[in-house]
């Protein structure tokens, strides 16, 4: 426990008393504030179980002052543990705090930081949590390479929530905007945007007659869609089957099982190279459209591609290459067929729905939660359906009134 006293000559005395230390432990701060911070990182690690090694070990070795964030950064990168969605972030670290003195890595700092992402760089929730994220993970590998380096991992300490403006930065965004006037853009108080976007009444027609050559009455022309056949088949697959961008446009011939009516879809979402398939039933709206496409292909073996648009390499660069050439062309034909706002990403929530929604001929519940996981390819007990799920209030209501 710990607790704070102001000393005769005006500076603040920080005493740290438990079980787990030898000894009371004091401390002098010129700020009470500070002290008290302070105070409550050694409190929440020793309640832990954990003692901080300075406070029984006054001679520990300690960083040098010319040691700085960047060296630990581009250390972790190196020991290639981070996952591959990290490195990027972990790069831009490199820029943006690598000159930050490890020493200087304190609880105070985490929470300058992160306001100077809010109020500076004005970045969303989730891009803060992502580069605090990043960070927290390469400290937490760099105290348990030097664990007398730090008290502790100051960005754990962080309370829940952090990366979201409150009221006060809602405050003092106004403030900065009032006072630079008309000269630059102004800053908002962002907030997360979840994506709960499903396919409305209608626009499913509307793409596929966009996709069958079909003008719109306002355009002087059709979009121009030279593979419209595939992007139409992919589409679907991508629809009926919940399948990620990546793993549908790579798709190879022996993949498909039309025999037993499944798909054995390659994940792509695995740690360090791990190759893993999961098993995806066809649907019956599926079906037809997909074996009139496979048996219209010219049979090249079972390693043939079934989509145009990648070439079989697998480096990181062309794989992005192609999901941001094909996102984009998502995002045309769904502009084209007036389908405000969807993204090719929705139609993996419209999937996740639509097999919840799906039902037996006895009208029971076609699956289990646990099977949708699978056909989805989410861990056991995964939280995600409820991220995925997005049922529309009009359909629940719809259900009872039949």
């Amino acid at each position: 426990m710990s607790s704070v006293r102001k000393t005769p000559r005006g500076r603040y005395e920080l005493t740290i008393r438990s079980k787990l230390l030898p000894k009371p432990v004091y401390m002098t701060f010129d700020d009470q504030a500070e002290a008290e911070r302070y105070g409550q990182q050694v409190d929440q690690l020793l309640a832990a179980g954990v003692v901080p090694a300075g406070l029984v070990q006054q001679n520990a070795s300690a960083p040098k002052p010319t040691e700085r964030l960047r060296f630990v950064l581009i250390a972790w990168i190196n020991t290639g543990q981070p996952a591959a969605t990290d490195i990027p972030v972990l790069d831009l670290l490199v820029g943006e705090v690598g000159k930050v003195l490890i020493s200087d890595l304190t609880y105070k700092w985490a929470e300058a930081w992160v306001r100077s992402l809010k109020l500076e760089r004005n970045f969303s929730p989730g891009t803060i949590r992502k580069r605090v994220g990043s960070l927290s993970r390469c400290l937490d590998w760099w105290l348990r390479q030097h664990p007398d380096a730090m008290v502790g991992n100051p960005l754990r300490l962080l309370p829940k929530g952090a990366a979201t403006y409150t009221s006060k930065d809602r405050a003092d965004i106004e403030a900065l905007n009032a006072a630079a006037g008309d000269q630059v853009k102004p800053k908002v108080a962002k907030e997360d945007v979840q994506r709960e976007r499903r396919l409305l009444p209608g626009e499913l027609e509307r793409i596929e007659r966009v996709l069958a050559g079909e003008r719109r009455p306002d355009r002087e022309r059709t979009i121009k869609l030279d593979d419209a056949p595939a992007l139409r088949i992919m589409f679907l697959v991508i629809l009926y089957t919940g399948l990620r961008l990546r793993e549908a446009y790579t798709l190879r011939r022996w993949q498909f099982g039309l025999a037993t009516r499944v798909i054995r879809a390659k994940a792509s979402k695995q740690w360090h190279g791990k190759v893993k398939y999961r098993e995806v039933p066809i649907r019956p709206e599926l079906f037809g459209v997909l074996e009139a496409y496979l048996q219209a292909l010219p049979d090249q073996g079972e390693q043939q591609l079934v989509f145009p648009w990648w070439n079989g390499d697998e480096c990181a660069q062309e794989l992005a290459k192609v999901s941001s050439r094909l996102s984009n062309r998502f995002s045309s034909l769904f502009g084209y067929a007036e389908c405000q706002g969807l993204t090719e990403h929705d139609l993996r929530h419209e999937a996740t729905c639509l097999w919840f929604e799906m039902r037996s001929k006895m009208g029971d519940w076609m699956f289990r939660e646990a099977e949708i996981h699978r056909i989805m390819g989410w861990a056991p007990g995964s939280k995600m359906a409820q991220r995925y799920a997005s049922f529309r209030a009009e359909d629940l209501a719809a259900r009872m009134w039949r």
